[in-house]
């Protein structure tokens, strides 16, 4: 698959385009409906780093510091049944050595709506266009330097058949778009349907059937699987969740069709003063701009502690490695070729100044290992330092 780890995708451990609708639904509300509570919000972040990605400077030298604004504009709506929160960001890079400008683009909303005591609907979308695919939010590394324009889309039902017995549907949407000559987009349509029942107050267990259809440059490939899931509580803020089954794989050639298992092992944690997420599976994933679906290795571990109410430390390390679906070359972890693998490492600390104002220093490794269809990119391996200066005004 080969696409990239970023700060967004590093966020997610702590935390539709219906917002049109809904405003007009808040206008017009009855009495009723009165403790709806709109919040906008508004963040600035001020960056100065040392990067030595010389593709990204073009000046042929060993890096070079670049300067990086990051307005970021939000809008809350909240009242006792919905929870929508959405945002835009802007963020403006330039680079000294080389006196070049790029402008990127993220934006994304998501809303939880209690339908009824016992039925729930969360969505969830969000879109990119950025010059450097490493900073998107997603497992692996890119294999191309060119800009990309990336976008996911989730729905999710949930219903409560008895006390003890929740069924949810869901559909997950990909497309990923790399944005240079002869490119084509990439997709990939996830709908699944899932049962979870809770046999204690701690353990419960699952199973799910899942759809897949890649699409690709006119050639659409599919896969179903089944899987069976265990999720424990170990403790009051820690959730082990294990997950595992067979993934049957049908492309449109019929001779490279095949099975596959999907593993999946995740551990989260969310205290007071510590947050941790841990998770390392096998899957069939898609929407990687360069092919249908692939094969793909993960691993990633996460972690955040506040040492005080001003000072706190985070940092990530993340490791991917795919491959031709439903399994060539998995057993050659020496083949370069035909095998693309990286690593992402990072972390820094955060210092209050004060409720509105955070002081950050950052350091960042990305490495690629294989080189898998990286369409003429090179050595991906970079380091950024980074001190940050970020502002919530409101």
């Amino acid at each position: 698959m080969g696409v990239g780890v970023g700060q967004d995708g590093r966020a997610a451990v702590r935390g539709n385009w219906k917002r049109a609708v809904i405003a007009g639904c808040l206008i017009a509300a009855p009495a009723a409906q009165a403790a709806t509570i709109l919040e906008p919000r508004l963040r600035l972040t001020a960056e100065e780093r040392f990067d030595n990605d010389i593709r990204l400077g073009g000046t042929g030298t060993n890096g070079q510091f670049m300067t990086k604004l990051s307005p970021r504009l939000g809008l809350d709506v909240k009242n006792e049944q919905l929870t929508l929160e959405s945002f835009y960001a802007t963020d403006l890079l330039a680079r000294h050595g080389s006196g070049t400008t790029t402008v990127d683009h993220r934006a994304g909303v998501g809303f939880r709506d209690v339908l009824s005591r016992r039925l729930r609907l969360d969505a969830s979308a969000r879109v990119f266009r950025v010059t450097d695919p490493t900073s998107l939010p997603r497992d692996g590394l890119a294999r191309s330097t060119a800009p990309t324009f990336y976008a996911q889309t989730k729905v999710g039902l949930t219903g409560r058949v008895t006390d003890r017995m929740d069924v949810r549907g869901n559909y997950m949407f990909e497309a990923t778009r790399i944005i240079e000559p002869g490119r084509v987009a990439g997709y990939a349509h996830t709908p699944s349907v899932e049962l979870w029942y809770r046999t204690t107050r701690r353990l419960s267990l699952g199973a799910e059937y899942r759809y897949q259809g890649f699409l690709y440059d006119q050639d659409y490939s599919q896969a179903h699987g089944a899987s069976a899931a265990l999720r424990y509580r170990l403790t009051r803020p820690t959730t082990l969740t294990l997950r595992g089954g067979p993934v049957r794989y049908l492309p449109s050639d019929a001779t490279r069709g095949g099975w596959m298992p999907r593993v999946a092992v995740e551990l989260v944690r969310e205290g007071e003063r510590t947050d941790f997420g841990f998770a390392v599976g096998h899957d069939l994933v898609g929407a990687s701009g360069f092919s249908g679906a692939v094969w793909a290795d993960y691993a990633s571990v996460m972690g955040a502690h506040r040492f005080t109410q001003k000072l706190s430390a985070f940092g990530a390390a993340s490791f991917f490695r795919n491959g031709t679906a439903p399994g060539e070359n998995y057993t050659q972890w020496r083949n370069t070729t035909n095998v693309s693998q990286g690593y992402a490492v990072g972390g820094g600390v955060e210092y209050r100044l004060s409720r509105k104002l955070a002081l950050q220093g950052a350091f960042d490794r990305i490495a690629q290992v294989g080189a898998a269809d990286v369409a003429g990119a090179g050595d991906l391996t970079r380091n950024v330092f980074a001190l940050r200066l970020v502002m919530t005004a409101w």
